[in-house]
């Protein structure tokens, strides 16, 4: 008999459902449908300002209530604004063993503790070897009041997701075939999926085997709706109308448009600019960081109905665009909800979860589901079964806790050293926390260096100058007036025109020649510490500064160059862990050379922030943006 499933996503502006029935011969969408998520209400004076969680919560039982779907078991897609995504990478590849110590590895990588959190990873490919996690983590009170209220309303949760794994789930894609630029350098084709909400865009990797990478950052459609109300001096409301039904990004294929409207859509697309550019990060990040080549676009959630969205954005990425197409095994969409699912893909993604099995679900920090969820509520049918396994879970606990006990010192053993190095004695674990506390109020920032990627460049094209371009020949000077020119030596050619017997030395062509260039000199071996020398012929053709990691590619005549490139780079004080790489070509050589830079730092969140963004309260919760934020735009391409 076939059961129905809810997918739940939920918005910030929007809640979106998605209802599957599900049986033997696969899982049906049967419903879609988007609930609005009002105004907060006006705060009472003397208590607590209202909770925007709860007034999602409460709008979201209203809507299943209506529709007679409270009783159905449900999966639920978090907010974005209270999820933060880390990709670990391990040493190993066998997803037992990561699945072992990504609790090790998760810890300090999020703004609050991990016991404060509830957490879960997928295992991704990785093309550099070894294995990698994505881990998503959200506030463990979240997740509790959410399974509190589910249980008042004897509704059964059985997972607890994030939209960005959701909509993986059901957005499987086909990889176009690698480009001869990609493989040679060793970088594999991905699909991006561009999710464009209200508060927060999220940028999702896909390969051919699910998420590979997810990055969310805090622009939507609230900022275009923001400037909107401003430039036409419109409350909030009807500027969100007027978004829906008159906004428009401008492009090539739009003719005939009035000043008033190329006027408008010139506001429109200034406030889409700081998504585009985040996009452009994201696909920088993507190739700098895992190797990744973003090839294809896929737009989602409400943005992507603006009009005229798709066709800004290939002008000015020039990748192409497509729309969503959910593709899972056994998953059946009919025509419910028209051709465009796009919306509703993360909806769809968890109740497909809810029916099959959920990609990812969000656990405490002790491996187990939090207060109130499906399993607990049923533990005793599974005491039985518990009773059988014990036997073994106790002899793989002992094994793990030897384990986490072998970590722990390795881990003391690294803080020793790295204390010790840098203050000049070792500081124990326990001290750890008086000797954070002793830098309080200090300057830090004086620390930094205050070089932007300008400075840094010019450092690097000063290391890449020749070290003898002092010694190259000066240029011939123009003739006197009056003195015929093929008397003078040709172009080189400086020096005396007579031999030691006093008569002029005639070359090949019948003019001058120098004795001195008559028979040049045999060139030795370069020194290794002579830098970049004329004879070189250095170029290069990409020099990617970002935040902690400079890329470099160049050409030469020698293999020599790059090692004595970087020496050259390694004496700066702010360049380290030069990483060489493989000498490709005959005639002309070309390399590529990765390095730790410390000359370079990004402005703070808050100097970069718009001003509507600042007067906007963030909402609670953990940091949504990922830890490899790409940095600036990469400076351009220099030839030396």
């Amino acid at each position: 008999m076939a059961q129905k499933f809810v997918g739940i996503d939920l918005g910030t502006h929007h809640i979106k459902v998605a209802v599957v029935s599900a049986g033997i011969r696969g899982v049906q969408l049967v419903d879609t449908f988007a609930e609005p998520v009002g105004p907060l209400p006006p705060a009472v004076e003397g208590e607590d300002p209202p909770d925007p969680f709860d007034h999602q919560l409460r709008g979201l039982f209203a809507s299943l209530r209506a529709r007679g779907l409270l009783g159905e078991t449900a999966s639920v897609c978090l907010p974005s604004g209270d999820v933060s995504y880390r990709l670990l990478s391990f040493p190993f590849d066998d997803e037992r063993r990561i699945a072992q110590t990504v609790g090790f590895e998760a810890e300090g990588q999020f703004p609050r503790p991990i016991e404060d959190l509830v957490y879960g990873h997928v295992v991704v490919r990785s093309t550099e070897g070894g294995g990698r996690a994505l881990v998503a983590a959200a506030p463990k009170e979240r997740v509790n009041k959410m399974h509190a209220v589910f249980q008042r309303t004897a509704s059964e949760i059985k997972a607890v997701t994030t939209s960005g794994i959701a909509l993986a789930a059901v957005g499987k894609v086909t990889l176009p075939v690698a480009t001869p630029q990609m493989a040679e350098d060793g970088r594999a084709p991905c699909v991006l999926y561009v999710d464009l909400g209200h508060k927060h865009t999220q940028f999702v990797a896909m390969g051919a085997k699910g998420p590979l990478a997810i990055r969310s950052t805090r622009r939507g459609g609230r900022q275009l709706t923001a400037a909107i109300a401003r430039e036409f001096s419109m409350d909030t409301p009807s500027a969100e109308a007027a978004k829906h039904t008159d906004a428009f990004l401008p492009h090539r294929g739009m003719s005939g448009l009035s000043e008033a409207q190329m006027q408008s859509g010139t506001i429109v697309a200034r406030a889409f600019e700081p998504i585009l550019r985040e996009l452009e990060h994201t696909r920088i990040w993507l190739r700098s960081t895992y190797h990744l080549e973003v090839s294809q676009v896929v737009l989602l959630g409400g943005g992507a109905n603006l009009s005229g969205v798709r066709e800004y954005i290939t002008e000015q990425t020039g990748l192409p665009i497509s729309d969503f197409k959910p593709n899972a095994a056994g998953l059946k969409v009919g025509t419910v909800g028209g051709t465009d699912l796009g919306e509703f893909a993360a909806a769809l993604g968890a109740a497909y979860g809810a029916a099959r099995r959920p990609l990812l679900q969000l656990r405490d920090a002790d491996g187990g589901v939090v207060e109130g969820s499906w399993v607990q509520e049923k533990m005793i049918g599974l005491v039985a079964i518990g009773v059988a396994v014990m036997a073994f879970g106790a002899l793989d606990t002992i094994a793990r806790v030897k384990a986490a006990d072998a970590q722990l010192l390795a881990y003391e053993d690294e803080l020793a050293t790295a204390t010790e190095a840098a203050f000049g004695n070792a500081v124990g674990v326990g001290d750890v926390k008086a000797v954070l506390d002793g830098a309080e109020g200090a300057d830090l920032t004086s620390l930094v260096p205050e070089r932007g990627a300008l400075e840094t460049l010019a450092l690097i094209v000063d290391a890449a100058t020749p070290s003898d371009i002092a010694d190259k020949p000066p240029p011939v000077p123009a003739p006197p007036p009056g003195t015929d020119p093929g008397l003078l030596p040709p172009a080189g050619f400086g020096g005396p025109t007579v031999g030691v017997d006093g008569q002029p030395i005639i070359g090949p062509d019948g003019l001058p020649v120098d004795p001195a260039l008559a028979e040049p000199k045999p060139i030795g071996p370069i020194p290794a510490d002579a830098g970049i020398v004329l004879v070189d012929d250095l170029t290069l053709s990409l020099v990617d500064i970002r935040q902690l990691k400079v890329e470099i590619k160049a050409g030469a005549n020698t293999s020599s160059a790059q090692d004595r490139l970087a020496a050259k780079l390694s004496g700066l004080g702010c360049i380290s862990n030069v990483s060489k790489g493989k000498v490709r070509g005959e005639a002309r050589k070309t390399f590529q050379m990765e390095m730790d830079n410390k000359c370079f730092f990004k402005k703070s969140a808050a100097e970069e922030e718009p001003e509507e963004d600042a007067a906007e309260p963030e909402e609670d919760g953990a940091d949504a943006d990922t830890a490899e934020e790409p940095a600036e735009e990469p400076a351009e391409e220099r030839e030396e």
